[in-house]
């Protein structure tokens, strides 16, 4: 099976030649769906406005870093990731988005977001983790300090 459709582009995260310094470039295939896996964690982690050239290019997910961890926070993952995942990666259709409640990861502020998608033109299926860690809200304000003169 002729698999040049999923295409060749540079490994996420970069890594250089050490003789010539020149970027890698992911040579992954669909039975391993690397360069799909790539794609997609690049597109959740980056924000609208980091790329210079391609300012809307990205997800929302970082601007609910400080929501409590309800069904809200979980309707509204899984709209941005549906709606990157659509308008970034053309190879692949989301067919489902769920969530991992375990205590263990609550307890470390991390939220595993499972996303089942399938590739367009092969029909095969596949799956990825991604890890979206929260921060828990500051209930008081920041202490302030004071800079004190030495004598």
């Amino acid at each position: 099976m002729n698999l040049d459709f999923l295409g060749r582009g540079l490994k996420f995260p970069f890594s250089f030649y050490r003789r010539s310094g020149g970027a890698q470039v992911s040579s992954a295939t669909s039975a391993e769906h690397e360069h799909i896996h790539e794609s997609i964690i690049q597109i959740l982690g980056t924000r609208p406005g980091e790329r210079f050239m391609r300012p809307e290019f990205g997800s929302r997910l970082k601007d609910l870093v400080f929501e409590p961890n309800d069904a809200v926070l979980k309707g509204l993952i899984r709209h941005y990731v549906i709606d990157a995942i659509k308008r970034w990666e053309k190879r692949v259709v989301i067919t489902e988005v769920s969530f991992d409640d375990s205590p263990q990861n609550t307890d470390r502020n991390l939220l595993l977001v499972r996303i089942a998608y399938r590739v367009i033109q092969s029909q095969v299926e596949g799956n990825l983790v991604y890890h979206f860690y929260r921060e828990p809200r500051r209930s008081s304000p920041p202490r302030q300090f004071r800079a004190v003169a030495g004598k």
